[in-house]
This record gives C-alpha cells, sequence and structure tokens, in this order.
C-alpha cells in the first residue's frame, strides 16, 4: 500500500486524505495548528462564536457535481440542513436600500422603481444571470465554469445574452457599476468584493444563489471540517495536529530508463515523472522524518516554494502570476466582531453602508459592510444576543503596513484596537438605539492570516481574477520531482473552499493514474 504524507488540513488537506483513504493509500495529514480546516475556520470568545469563512456556500443543490463532492467528503449530507437566505446582501445609500434578492425577478422590479433611468443596463444585468443559472448552475468544475462561455458565445438562441457575456467579461465591479447611474446601484456592485474583481464573477455567484446553490450549511464553516474530519478519521486517516513540517526531503539522485529512448518520447507526461528526482518524504520541525511514496502540498504556494522545497522548483506559470502584481494582485481583510446585547433585526444579513471617513491600514474607507450572524444557529450567541462582524477589504500595502506595526507589538494592538473602536463608533452612529450595547469580540488583520496560515501576505483568497489574467488553471504537478503534487484553492479559478475540494479529489486522481 502506497503511503501519502498530506501537508496542510484545510479543506484541500482533508479532501485529498479522504479521496486517498477510498482509493487505499495509506495516509497521515500534518497540520501545523491545533485545530483543522485552514481558512474554513472558526473559535469561541467569551460564550459567542465567531465564523472566518463561509457567508455562503457553493454546491449547496443537488444534483450538482460540487454537491456530489461535497457529501462524498462528508461536509453535506442528507440530515444536515441548510439554512436558505432571502437575500445575498443589501447595499444602502443615501437613506435607501436595494438587495439581490434569491427571486431575481423581484430584484429587477425593485431596481427599475429605484432608476428607470437605468432599465437597459438593469434588464441587462438581471437577463445575464438569469441565463446564467440556466447555463452555468449544473456544472460546478472549475474547468467547466469557463468552458461554457464558449457555449454562451456561440449559442444561436442566446444571441443578444451572448453578446452581453461579452460586454462583462471585460468589465471589473468598478466599471461595471459606473455603467449605472443611480449612486445606489452602483454601490451594490462595487458592495460584492474587490472592486477589481471581473464583473462575471458577481453574475455567477448571485445565479448561483437564485437556483439554491449557494446556500449556508448549518454549523458553518467548523461544521463542514468537523463532519469532513470525523470522514477522514472514520475511513483509517491518520491527522497530526500541532505538528508542521519543515522541508520536504529530495533524493539528490535522477532515476533514469534503460535503454536510452528519443526525445518524442522524452517530452510524455509519464516519462518526464520517471526521470525526474524523487522525494523520499519530509523533515517536521520537531526534527522527525517521516518516508512516503508522494507527498501533497495542500498548502499555501508560496510557503511551499519558499520552505518545503527550494525555488528552483517553482513552474514558470506560477512564477509569472507571483511577479505580475498589475494582472494579479491580492487582497485580505481587516476583519473585527462584536458581540451584540440584542438581535440587530435591523441587519436581516448582509448590509454595507456609508460611514464617515476611517482610515484602515493604508486604506481611507468611507463605506462599511456588517454581516449579522445570528442566522448561523443558536451556538454563535445566548438567547437574546448575535455576534456581527465588519470585513474592510486589504490590498499587499496594507499587509506591509500591519507587517510593519507587528513587529512593534505594542503599536500592532494599538492599532487594531483603535481601528476596531471606529469601526464600533460607525455603526453606532449608523444604529444610535444600539450605542452601548456593542462589545468587542476579537479583531485580526492580514498578518492573522499570515502568521496562522501562511498566507501569501495575508491573502486568504486566491489572485484577483482581472480582465488580464490569463492563468485560469495552474498545474498540481512541480517539475523535476516525480511525487510531489500541489493541492489547493490557489490552483483554479476563482478559489474558495469549493475549488480546495475539488483539487483534493483532482490530485487523487492523478496519482491513482500514475499508479496505474
Amino acid at each position: 500500500m502506497s503511503k501519502i504524507i498530506i501537508i496542510g488540513g484545510g479543506i484541500a488537506g482533508l479532501s485529498a486524505g479522504i479521496y486517498a483513504r477510498k482509493a487505499g493509500f495509506e495516509t497521515t495529514i500534518y497540520e501545523k495548528n491545533g485545530v483543522p480546516g485552514g481558512n474554513c475556520s472558526g473559535w469561541n470568545r467569551n460564550g459567542y462564536h465567531i465564523d472566518n469563512c463561509i457567508h455562503w456556500m457553493t454546491g449547496t443543490k443537488e444534483g450538482s457535481t460540487q454537491n456530489q463532492i461535497w457529501h462524498e467528503v462528508g461536509a453535506l449530507n442528507d440530515s444536515l440542513k441548510l439554512i436558505k437566505r432571502d437575500s445575498f446582501y443589501v447595499s444602502e445609500w443615501d437613506g435607501q436600500q436595494i438587495a439581490l434578492w434569491r427571486d431575481v425577478e423581484r430584484t429587477r422590479q425593485e431596481m427599475l422603481a429605484l432608476s428607470p433611468e437605468d432599465e437597459k443596463e438593469i434588464n441587462c444585468f438581471i437577463d445575464y444571470v438569469r441565463l446564467a443559472d440556466t447555463v452555468l448552475t449544473s456544472r460546478q468544475e472549475p474547468k467547466e465554469l469557463l468552458h461554457t462561455i464558449d457555449e454562451m458565445t456561440f449559442s444561436l438562441t442566446h444571441a443578444e445574452m451572448a453578446k452581453a457575456f461579452i460586454q462583462y467579461i471585460g468589465l471589473n465591479l468598478e466599471e461595471l457599476a459606473m455603467k449605472f447611474k443611480h449612486p445606489l446601484l452602483q454601490h451594490i456592485f462595487l458592495d460584492f468584493m474587490a472592486k477589481e474583481y471581473e464583473a462575471y464573477w458577481l453574475v455567477l455567484a448571485y445565479s448561483f444563489f437564485i437556483s439554491g446553490n449557494g446556500d449556508l450549511p448549518e454549523g458553518g464553516s467548523m461544521g463542514v471540517v468537523h463532519h469532513m474530519t470525523e470522514t477522514y478519521r472514520s475511513l483509517g486517516g491518520k491527522l497530526e495536529l500541532n505538528t508542521p513540517v519543515e522541508q520536504i526531503l529530495i533524493n539528490k539522485e535522477k532515476l533514469s530508463i534503460e535503454p536510452p529512448i528519443d526525445k518524442t518520447t522524452l517530452k510524455t507526461k509519464k516519462v518526464k515523472k520517471l526521470i525526474a528526482r524523487n522525494a523520499d518524504g519530509v523533515r517536521l520541525y520537531n526534527g522527525k522524518v517521516v518516508s512516503a511514496d508522494y507527498i501533497i502540498c495542500a498548502c499555501d504556494i508560496n510557503y511551499t516554494f519558499r520552505q518545503l522545497l527550494k525555488k528552483s522548483y517553482i513552474p514558470k506559470s506560477i512564477k509569472k502570476v507571483y511577479s505580475n502584481k498589475k494582472d494579479y494582485p491580492i487582497y485580505s481583510s481587516f476583519q473585527v466582531a462584536f458581540s451584540v446585547d440584542g438581535l440587530i433585526d435591523e441587519i436581516n444579513d448582509t448590509l454595507s453602508f456609508n460611514c464617515s471617513p476611517l482610515d484602515v491600514g493604508y486604506r481611507r474607507i468611507d463605506r462599511i459592510c456588517v454581516k449579522n450572524y445570528r442566522i448561523y444557529g443558536d451556538y454563535i450567541a445566548p438567547e437574546g444576543k448575535t455576534v456581527i462582524q465588519c470585513s474592510i477589504v486589504q490590498y499587499e500595502k496594507d499587509f506591509k503596513y500591519w507587517k510593519k506595526l507587528y513587529n512593534k507589538k505594542e503599536q500592532y494592538l494599538r492599532a487594531k484596537q483603535n481601528t476596531a473602536e471606529a469601526v464600533k463608533t460607525r455603526i453606532e452612529e449608523r444604529f444610535p438605539e444600539y450605542e452601548g450595547k456593542l462589545h468587542l469580540l476579537d479583531v485580526w488583520t492580514p498578518v492573522s492570516y499570515a502568521r496562522r496560515l501562511n498566507d501569501y501576505k495575508g491573502a486568504y483568497m486566491r489572485f484577483i481574477t482581472t480582465a488580464t489574467s490569463t492563468n485560469a488553471f495552474l498545474s498540481s504537478e512541480v517539475k523535476g520531482l516525480r511525487n510531489v503534487y500541489l493541492a489547493n484553492h490557489w490552483l483554479r479559478y476563482p478559489g474558495g473552499i469549493p475549488t480546495a475540494a475539488y483539487m483534493g479529489r483532482q490530485v487523487i486522481e492523478e496519482i491513482k493514474e500514475t499508479e496505474s
């Protein structure tokens, strides 16, 4: 029985472990932290729970490929309740609100009532979402999402919508927002994610939501991690927590093939694998050396090639992505969570609104997003209370700001506290009835993600997908190494936990092919 070492116990690592055990491999997952889950995480503070990941989960619709994967890894099951929300999120400006409702026609009518002069663009957006729902939502594998562009582009039945699709392909969220005249409609597009993201990702995400393919699993992020961990352990998989890996150990001898072969044959995938170097195993930070037949790096790509392997092994495609900051920008978040003495029913789920200017990192913002976690269940907070959380976009330069402060610990802690209090003040200004009822639970920065999870520049999400991004799919193989693979959400657009779970499955399929 071949042995696989998996570095990282996040969603990709757990998924790889589960599929490996089902395929008959011996597996051990080494996780540096005291709990599995990686970025799919949550923790308790003063009797309250903070959920750090899942706002909606792609793949909750029965029959989709991603739903099948979630069931195979145990994240979803037939008895698990799915929490359905009425709206994707709500945006507010100048006392007016607009929502992206699950009932997409309600969204259309409310937008038209708000701004008749934007009728053409409103109908284009809503019709495109409906088309995406029809064409795309049954295709959840990352490769299928982008390959279906051809169908939408060349479909004779949807010629006009194909034209709209092509127009959206070249737009980021900020450019899409500027196509609308009403400020509130501009904000609802800008409130989705970082403004540099391509506009069609909002269309896809909203189409998943209206189709029932973006619901919330009961138990939230830690519920998903718990179910996957139990599935992995029930299959006989080993999980070593608080056990970071220091280095992958490479045998300096190259394998050779006798007799010599011609250049054409040499280029084939299987032959290239045979003449590459072999990894013998890993060395843990406690000094222990563990041997293995295969090694899966289910952790940050940059950390893999900066710490676990030599930089010389980094593929050109990945090197190009990291060096091209314009086409592949990264982002993270400044996060702050508050307990609330009350249910704050005024925020049903997620609300973005204008506020007095506020400096966060190097950014000055005048708008914040508040999410009410009460809908997640009774475990979030004691009866009659809730948890709200603000997530503020931070870019690479902001990471440098927090990193510099972190080296002066007192200044770092003071800056976090002061920024959190400033956010609290803005919420109380918008909801004066809750003044004195908000209490700081926790605050974390891009540096927190970098320290805990080795995330590159604190980026817990994949590179931002811009109109000029070309490397949508990065290889899970490591050139020059026969038995070392990558498995994480950085390898496929759009990233996130569905991609992580998919890549865990995919890498085991590649290993099985090698074994055959």
